[in-house]
């Protein structure tokens, strides 16, 4: 006898963790020729818009535990497969983001701007290492602080002894930071005696994605 879906789905809710969702697709931008304007500002590297944000439940597990997966060539150590709700449709294309921070391994190497902040690639959390090209070290909250995908060098209640590199200076910041995913491949449908009992999602961290 197969296992009811309103079984599957309340294992889900109890073990699975919350993540946010947006629903991937290719930009009006394209032209004839299948390519993105490049002077478009709406879409993110790759042509791609995402909306519609909401926050749903699904099962995490690392690719490398499922030995089969891996074998395919296909997949990357590091991958991730989301099971969603039987209710929640996550398609290829679509934006994962963890609502718990990771390390963002390779850190972001940036170019020191001429205003109070520059942009990172994740939405930062907490710093792990900051160093510029001069091998001068910054600490977080005395020389630099993480407000969402910015790393800000200056704000009011710096402290006085607080520094920052010259503008134009190259640095490298690592941080934990909420990763964001996207399902690479289309998702595998999960059907039983003709009933959908949703998807497993294959995921992979986006700067691989876009980094290929």
């Amino acid at each position: 006898m197969p296992i009811p879906v309103s079984a599957i789905d309340q294992f889900t809710v109890e073990e699975g963790e919350e993540v946010r969702h947006l629903v991937g697709m290719r930009c009006w931008c394209h032209g004839p020729d299948g390519q993105p304007d490049p002077n478009c500002t709406e879409h993110e590297a790759g042509g791609w818009v995402y909306a519609n944000e909401k926050n749903i439940i699904g099962l995490v597990t690392d690719i490398s535990q499922n030995a089969e997966l891996m074998e395919t060539g296909v997949f990357l150590p590091g991958d991730a497969i989301f099971s969603p709700l039987s209710t929640d449709v996550v398609s290829e294309g679509d934006k994962i983001i963890f609502t718990w921070p990771l390390p963002f391994g390779q850190g972001d190497p940036l170019v020191r701007g001429i205003t109070a902040s520059d942009r990172l690639y994740y939405e930062g959390v907490a710093g792990i290492f900051c160093i510029d090209e001069d091998k001068t070290s910054y600490t977080q909250d005395t020389d630099y602080r993480l407000n969402g995908k910015a790393i800000e060098w200056d704000w009011t209640g710096k402290p006085v002894l607080g520094k920052k590199p010259a503008a134009g200076k190259r640095y490298t910041v690592k941080y934990q930071a909420y990763i964001e995913w996207l399902a690479f491949v289309p998702p595998v449908t999960r059907i039983s005696h003709g009933v959908d009992m949703g998807a497993k999602v294959m995921l992979r961290k986006k700067h691989l994605m876009e980094h290929q």
